[in-house]
């Protein structure tokens, strides 16, 4: 999976027995010019969200579609529906012939999806001169996938589901998912099962279709080789949806108590996951929790455990991994491995996070951790496709357009007051789930 990184909690072992210390915080001026380029964004009558970020080095146009059909929207007795009708997009016929994602492919680029909490992203690559002709393609897909494939998505997407069951690191992660966001779609697996998977109708894909074709909670977010006239392309392509905002999402059921939860699976050694809760990615805490997701040692970033049309699922992720697009958000450590002692482990990362609620963390430590933040924020986006999604969800952000370089700005600003505050708010119940080697006759 991408940028999912090896490597134990390396600052958690620190946490437990650093030193009193008074080195000075950094000041502003200790901040990376490093920044991204200038955007734009404007909004059509309908809700949709046009943003774009042109550069003059790229030869080609990268746009992510964010639709409000995501895992959040997934009906509880239809876990896989998001999955399988986005599969159902990339298999559509367009003009000439082939599937869309054949298409794209013909021209020289690609389309493909990821699902996210709140909505399912459709990234578009290809050069100039293809992008309306691809877009418009794909926009007329979105509105109609091809029903008579819904058969042969059904097998995939059930060959997916029985495959992700067998990995240790996806059980731990659904397993926490479904005591943190009880009572939404985001409690279910993200494949689905093999039961719900079967049961999908051509009936129960039109309604879902049907929920997220709205202007509200659509964004367009173009990058590279942009100009006016593909501005105003994309722009029409969309302002016919209808204006009306999608149903409110579930709110998932409050975490009131400590939970642990076990399961066996055919692995080597036992792996565990950690959980507590953790603020959005527009809360005010969420450049403080940055910085806490780098001092217990980050794992990889929040598309680590994505379920997308073009990735693997990790099969060794060790480490923090700060699940920001869902409210609430979730912060997860996981850890596991033959050559971990997972009972110590455990200990150190509880200790850890006692220290993080208290008043003796070092001045050099929290510069330390600031600086990795930083560093991760500007790694997660190293790709063109993660450059448009960047954008998309900066776009959506109170802040507009100009949220993707104010958190640099905020993560430096974090201050050890704001780190024990936050550590307090959120560090406090854990949920706790474990994945053991299967024994005979289990």
């Amino acid at each position: 999976m991408k940028r999912a990184r090896d490597g134990a909690l390396y600052v958690i072992a620190a946490l437990a027995s650093v030193l009193l210390a008074a080195a000075p915080a950094p000041s502003k001026s200790s901040l990376p010019a490093m920044s991204f380029a200038p955007a734009t964004q404007f909004k059509l009558p309908n809700g949709v969200i046009i943003a774009s970020q042109p550069s003059a080095d790229v030869p080609v146009i990268g746009v992510q579609v964010f639709v409000p059909g995501g895992l959040v929207q997934q009906p509880t007795n239809k876990a896989g529906i998001a999955s399988v009708t986005a599969a159902l997009v990339l298999q559509t016929k367009v003009e000439g012939g082939a599937t869309l994602a054949d298409a794209a492919t013909l021209a020289g680029g690609s389309v493909s999806f990821t699902l996210d909490p709140l909505d399912t992203r459709y990234y578009l690559e290809c050069h100039e001169a293809d992008f309306t002709r691809l877009f418009h393609e794909l926009r007329v897909a979105l509105g109609r996938p091809d029903m008579t494939q819904l058969a042969a998505q059904r097998t995939r997407a059930i060959a997916s589901a029985n495959a992700l069951t067998r990995n240790p690191l996806e059980a731990a992660y659904a397993m926490v998912r479904q005591v943190r966001y009880r009572g939404t779609g985001f409690a279910l697996p993200d494949q689905g099962s093999s039961v719900t998977i079967a049961g999908l109708s051509r009936a129960d894909i039109s309604a879902f279709v049907a929920s997220y074709t709205r202007g509200s909670g659509t964004i367009v977010a173009l990058e590279g080789a942009v100009t006016q006239p593909l501005i105003a392309a994309a722009a029409h392509e969309f302002e016919s949806l209808p204006a009306s905002s999608p149903a409110p999402v579930p709110a998932a059921n409050p975490v009131v108590r400590l939970h642990q939860i076990v399961a066996h699976r055919n692995v080597l050694a036992p792996w565990v996951a950690v959980a507590y809760e953790a603020p959005g990615q527009y809360s005010s805490d969420f450049a403080p929790m940055l910085v806490i997701e780098a001092l217990l040692g980050s794992g990889g970033d929040v598309h680590s455990f994505n379920y997308a049309s073009n990735e693997l699922a990790p099969q060794d992720f060790v480490g923090a991994y700060y699940q920001y697009e869902v409210s609430p958000g979730s912060m997860i450590v996981f850890l596991g491995g033959a050559n971990e002692n997972l009972d110590q482990s455990v200990r150190d990362l509880e200790t850890g996070i006692a220290r993080l609620r208290g008043d003796n963390i070092s001045a050099t430590l929290i510069s330390e951790a600031k600086k990795t933040a930083l560093g991760d924020y500007f790694l997660s986006v190293t790709r063109f496709d993660d450059l448009a999604w960047l954008l998309g969800r900066s776009a959506a952000s109170p802040d507009g357009v100009a949220f993707e370089n104010n958190v640099p700005q905020r993560i430096m600003s974090v201050r050890a007051a704001d780190i024990q505050r936050v550590a307090r708010r959120y560090l406090t119940k854990e949920t706790i789930a474990i994945v053991l080697p299967q024994t005979p006759g289990r």
